[in-house]
């Protein structure tokens, strides 16, 4: 009985006892704390010779508390271990047998006792154990996972299977234990009976059909796995041509190559077969977009137009196009004014011919970006998101997302008092949210770039626990600029250098570049010199000056690499080898280097998923 119990007992019958009586129970009742108190202490010995490989001493006190309290497995598994590393195998043999006396139908110390005498080298007998265990088996499915389980916490993994194996033809179910048994050929690195057992799976059970795909994606870093894989899915697809978890995963599996083109394939066969309406196909097309392969994307959308005006999905698959087409044009960085006008009046046909309503505010939305940041109309664009301000029937976080895209054009503007006032507007309804944080980030940033450090600094402190990472790693970001460069309350040059920041958000470039040189001049080496040096970066990089923004680049690495832009220009070096001058090896030079340098950096995420894509890896 526990300690606890005992005491609780002996407290009830004490009104039935005699005074000499009532003097031993209470003796007692003090004794037990301090034996409580004095295994613990033995337990916490012990534990500290196991750690400290000290097996002998462990096991000498081990032996001590075992015969206290036989029924810790516990403490019976540190002693096994404990005779295991001194190789006292008789020791260890009687400990199992007394064990397997207490837990007659436990299957665990009968594979312990094969296990001590494998170990002992008395493999005959351990083998004439197992198999007998096997043997045994009725196939009950409890029965089978302890056994299964019992050999396999000894590494015993073939006997393991051999259980699994067994229990699936008693039960005359060549898929039961399938999960299983996939795990421990896994562990064997038996990769093709793994996926086999992996596709036993998906014959009963769809559900499992993602948890799967993540255990497979372990498996396709080398061509042969991806291949195998590949012919094994073709295979039960012939066999079950009516079970689509076969062919979903092989969908999956051609993403992960990025082989859009077969996934259409198959895809396309999906949604026939179960008349879904062309939903895969726009799900495919959204994921190839998001792994800019445009025209791919582009070429799904036009397959579920091909279908005519009636299909359900034709409007969402126009939209989808344009989007496609947009990013293609705006992603290569070489676009024309005809590239612009054209895509303009995509937008405006698929909104005349729709309507201004809930279904084309996000397409309205995008051809207000467009007037704003690449047709230079910001009065156009203005009035386009006003219009879906105050559209009806719109979502509200959508709403409030376009006022703080309106306050940034109000910025690009120079109506800084306007974007004050909407900034506020979200912040205030969304005070706990992410987007009233970024609101508030927003507002302190333009609070800043007009030179309102103190106020500014008090707002982006309170963002520095914001709740996505971003929006914190913004804020820290500006408020040690503010809190670095404003020494002794001079502030003179960070407002300098804060107008020209403003300058060049508003595309002012050579006013910008104007005012970041007279405060180089103005203020020979002060503390803004790394920051400067980043801006000017920035600027010829917006000006599409390549070679001048790696020199800048180069050269605050060199003089300030431990200053605030020190990861921002490192990250923007390795950015611009890997995507303006498509070299690829430098690319990854740099983003190596930045891993080492930057452990820590917000980028550091962004930064190990550009290596993986430039290695090959496969995508998650």
């Amino acid at each position: 009985m526990p300690v606890n119990g005992t005491i609780r007992l002996l407290v009830i019958r004490l009104h039935h006892v005699s005074s000499q009586g009532m003097r031993t129970v209470l003796f007692w009742l003090c004794l037990v704390p301090f034996c409580l108190l004095a295994q613990q202490n033995e337990e916490q010995l012990a534990a500290q010779y196991f750690s400290n490989n000290e097996y002998d001493k462990a096991a000498q006190v081990y032996e001590k508390i075992i015969q206290q309290n036989p029924e810790s497995s516990y403490i019976y598994e540190n002693l096994l271990t404990c005779y295991f590393q001194l190789k006292q195998y008789n020791d260890a043999e009687k400990l199992v047998k007394k064990m397997q006396k207490r837990n007659d139908d436990n299957p665990f110390y009968q594979v312990d006792l094969g296990h001590v005498w494998m170990l002992n080298n008395q493999t005959e007998k351990a083998e004439k154990v197992f198999n007998e265990l096997i043997q045994k088996l009725k196939g009950a499915e409890q029965e089978t996972h302890l056994l299964a389980n019992a050999f396999q916490k000894r590494r015993y993994t073939d006997k393991a299977i051999a259980v699994y194996i067994k229990s699936r033809k008693i039960n005359n179910s060549p898929d039961m234990f399938a999960v299983q048994l996939a795990q421990l050929y896994a562990f064997k690195n038996e990769t093709a009976a793994m996926m086999e057992e992996y596709m036993n799976v998906l014959l009963w059970n769809g559900n499992l059909l993602e948890e799967i795909s993540g255990y497979l994606q372990n498996y396709l870093d080398r061509n042969e796995d991806f291949e195998l894989l590949r012919t094994t899915l073709l295979k039960r697809m012939k066999e079950y041509p009516l079970n689509d978890n076969y062919a979903e995963l092989l969908i999956w599996l051609y993403v992960q190559r990025k082989d859009f083109d077969n996934a259409f394939i198959q895809a396309r066969a999906l949604d026939k077969r179960n008349k879904e309406n062309g939903l895969r196909m726009i799900e495919l097309a959204q994921l190839a977009q998001q792994n800019e392969y445009f025209d791919a994307a582009v070429t799904y959308y036009q397959y579920i137009m091909g279908q005519g005006k009636n299909h359900p999905n034709y409007a969402n698959a126009q939209a989808g196009a344009i989007e496609a087409r947009k990013l293609k044009i705006i992603s290569g960085n070489n676009y024309t004014q005809q590239d612009l006008i054209t895509l303009e009046n995509e937008y405006k046909a698929f909104i005349n011919e729709y309507g201004k309503y809930y279904f084309t505010a996000n397409t309205m939305r995008e051809l207000a970006r467009l007037y704003a940041y690449y047709l230079n109309k910001r009065d156009t664009a203005i009035v386009l998101f006003k219009e879906l301000i105050t559209l009806p029937r719109m979502e509200a976080k959508f709403t409030a997302e376009c006022k703080l895209e309106l306050g940034d054009i109000y910025v690009l503007n120079a109506e800084e008092w306007e974007a004050m006032l909407l900034y506020g507007q979200v912040d205030k309804d969304y005070k706990e949210d992410p987007l009233g944080q970024e609101a508030k980030f927003r507002n302190a940033r333009l609070s800043y770039y007009l030179g309102e450090f103190e106020w500014a600094r008090a707002q982006l402190d309170v963002l520095k626990t914001a709740t996505t990472q971003l929006i914190a790693n913004n804020a820290i970001e500006l408020s040690l600029l503010i809190q670095d460069h404003t020494i002794d309350s001079v502030e003179e040059p960070l407002k300098l250098f804060a107008r020209a920041d403003l300058l060049l958000y508003q595309k002012q470039y050579a006013q910008a570049e104007q005012l970041l040189d007279s405060l180089v001049v103005t203020f020979p080496r002060h503390t803004l010199e790394g920051p400067v040096l980043y801006k000017k970066a920035v600027l010829q990089l917006r000006k599409k000056q390549t070679d001048s923004a790696i020199t800048l680049l180069e050269q605050l690495m060199k003089e300030h690499g431990t200053g605030i832009y020190g990861d921002n220009a490192l990250f923007d070096l390795a950015s611009i080898y890997e995507r303006e001058k498509n070299d690829q090896t430098k690319a990854l030079e740099y983003y190596s280097r930045f891993l080492n340098e930057y452990p820590g950096s917000f980028f550091t995420t962004e930064v190990r998923k550009r290596i993986r894509k430039i290695r090959g890896d496969t995508i998650n």
